[in-house]
C-alpha cells in the first residue's frame, strides 16, 4: 500500500500546486502559461477520477466478498485456532 499512499500525496500536491500556478499564471496575464496550467490541472483531476475509481474498486470487492461469505477471517478465534473458514 506504500505505492498508493505515494501516488496518493503526489497527485494532491501536484493539484494543490498546479491550482497555485494557475492562479499566478492569471493574475499575472500570462495567457500561454494559464493555459498549460489549467490543462495539466484537467489532467490531475483524471489522476484522481483514477484513484477513486481504484478504491471504488477495491471497496466493493471486499463488500462483495464480505457478503457472500468468501472473505476469509482476518484472526483466528479461540473456537478455530488455525483460523480456517467453517465453510471450507
Amino acid at each position: 500500500m506504500h505505492w498508493f499512499f505515494a501516488t496518493l500525496y503526489t497527485i494532491a500536491a501536484v493539484l494543490f500546486f498546479g491550482f497555485m500556478g494557475w492562479v499566478v499564471t492569471r493574475m499575472a496575464h500570462l495567457e500561454t502559461a494559464n493555459y498549460w496550467m489549467g490543462r495539466l490541472i484537467v489532467w490531475d483531476l483524471y489522476a484522481v477520477a483514477a484513484i477513486l475509481s481504484y478504491v471504488a474498486f477495491v471497496g466493493a470487492w471486499h463488500l462483495w466478498e464480505k457478503l457472500t461469505g468468501r472473505m476469509e477471517p482476518t484472526h483466528p478465534s479461540n473456537d478455530n485456532p488455525e483460523g480456517r473458514s467453517d465453510t471450507a
